[in-house]
């Protein structure tokens, strides 16, 4: 937080503006939960049927496809206060292309919409709703931060959120152009945006707060505020329904995906393909047109989709720890392609190089002090799954793609190169989120630091950075994954 923004929570106090949920974030480790600083206001409880969900947690090893197969519904932890992607409306029902989602998920999964059952989360308490198997899912605009994804897994993005600022039309172009003018706000975290997008641009605005969504947006229209600040996701909802206005600046970009238990890969396959067939039907689209006014925008999805029924899945898991095998080890066994230039290759010396290789290195490097501690053994690229699977390396690479076929083998990184439209990533073993989760908040830190940018632009000099969007926070670091704290 900036000194501005400190100077700006100061003079909120002394003025009693009545701010909630404003506790600094603590610091996470593994076992801790999400607490992020926003506001919750939850509506009445709707008429919709929310039934009571005992928070017995199912045994790790029993699958979720095997608890939905059991009760014949997907249980779906869903917030009531994201519009428009889940709300309670004036008649006391939930809708929202989320809620629309999921009823789109029971259908395709069990025969009918009606399959689903929502249960009421906050974006504090979805977590452990995930994390306890109390639901299958959870839906509701939730952020895909760094501390959560230490607690559960997360779906495809699909979509972005963050902080954005609404304007009328033709009048504001950006932030700056506002110099000295009104900006009202809602919400905390608004507030805290705007102080450091005025430290940022070197600019001061004078700020306001509105207890109303609705009342911010009648007064902009009416001249009384010059713009106001809130979540992207309901500013480009109302934008698109109003031709007299319009966004004029992004403060923050944050993911939004489904949130999903750990250690469960089939799961995770089954969301994501359905996901993905969705979008490639065009269902998705007609669900952003419907909730948002406009085209979604493009979304990554799994290449070469297969088709994955709910009723294939196996009832129980396997479950893997590679944390501990390179604790005890001290090194981390990786399998490359020989003959997969530039992302691996075995040079004239017959030793590893290429762009993977030497991210898989600055891993090492981080994780063990010494880059050396990535232990090559060079495979065919049709024996990298198998030699997972087998347990003979913790990591493989060779420009691997994320196909549909390959999903329901491994697990994968996030992505670190997409070609002609597929994405490439480090291929790992399934049913094992830790692994997963130090393996992504280390490129998380080397994004952060700029040294992911400088290995792409070493071996791909006349290409675009392959981006690799930030999950918001800090917490936890790569030592408390690496150390079980």
């Amino acid at each position: 937080m900036t000194k501005r923004t400190k100077r700006l929570l100061v003079c909120l106090l002394a003025c009693a503006w009545t701010l909630t949920a404003c506790a600094a974030l603590p610091r996470i480790d593994l076992n801790d939960l999400v607490a992020g600083g926003e506001i919750v206001r939850l509506a009445a409880t709707p008429a919709v049927v929310t039934p009571g969900v005992a928070p017995t947690a199912a045994p790790p090893t029993v699958s979720t496809a095997m608890r939905v197969k059991q009760r014949t519904k997907i249980r779906v932890g869903i917030r009531y206060d994201a519009p428009p992607l889940s709300r309670v409306n004036a008649d006391g029902e939930l809708e929202g292309l989320d809620v629309d989602l999921a009823r789109e998920f029971a259908r395709r999964w069990l025969g009918s919409e009606r399959n689903v059952e929502f249960v009421q989360v906050t974006s504090q308490s979805a977590p452990s709703k995930v994390m306890n198997r109390e639901v299958d899912l959870a839906l509701g605009g939730l952020i895909h931060t760094r501390s959560t994804e230490a607690a559960v897994d997360f779906g495809l993005t699909y979509l972005y959120d963050g902080e954005a600022l609404l304007v009328r039309a033709g009048e504001f172009a950006d932030f700056p152009s506002l110099a000295r003018r009104t900006v009202t706000y809602i919400d905390f975290p608004s507030a805290v945006a705007l102080g450091d997008a005025q430290s940022t641009a070197n600019i001061t605005v004078s700020l306001q707060s509105r207890n109303s969504y609705r009342a911010a947006v009648n007064d902009l229209l009416a001249g009384a505020t010059d713009a106001v600040a809130g979540r992207w996701r309901r500013l480009r909802a109302t934008a698109a329904g109003d031709p007299a206005l319009a966004i004029a600046a992004v403060f923050t970009v944050e993911p939004v995906a489904i949130m999903l238990p750990h250690n469960d890969s089939d799961w995770a396959d089954l969301v994501n393909l359905t996901l993905t067939a969705i979008i490639a039907d065009g269902t998705f689209g007609a669900l952003h047109q419907k909730w948002f006014g406009a085209p979604p925008d493009p979304i990554q999805t799994i290449a070469q989709p297969v088709a994955l029924q709910l009723v294939s899945l196996p009832d129980s898991i396997t479950l893997r720890d590679t944390l501990s095998v390179i604790r005890q080890s001290g090194v981390v066994r990786v399998g490359f392609d020989p003959q997969a230039a530039p992302f691996s290759v075995a040079n004239a010396n017959g030793e590893p190089a290429g762009y993977e290789v030497e991210l898989v290195r600055e891993m090492a490097r981080r994780w063990f002090g010494n880059a050396a501690q990535a232990q090559f053994t060079p495979l065919p690229a049709d024996q990298l799954a198998i030699a997972l699977a087998d347990k003979r390396v913790e990591m493989a690479i060779g420009g691997i793609r994320r196909t549909g076929a390959n999903e329901r083998i491994m697990d994968f990184s996030m992505t670190t190169f997409v070609s002609a439209g597929t994405p490439l990533a480090i291929a790992l073993p399934t049913n094992d989120s830790a692994w997963r989760d130090l393996v992504n908040l280390t490129l998380q830190d080397m994004r952060a630091d700029g040294r992911y940018a400088r290995i792409f632009a070493r071996w791909f000099p006349d290409q675009p950075l392959n981006e690799i969007t930030p999950w918001p926070g800090s917490e936890p670091s790569i030592g408390s994954l690496l150390a079980g704290t």
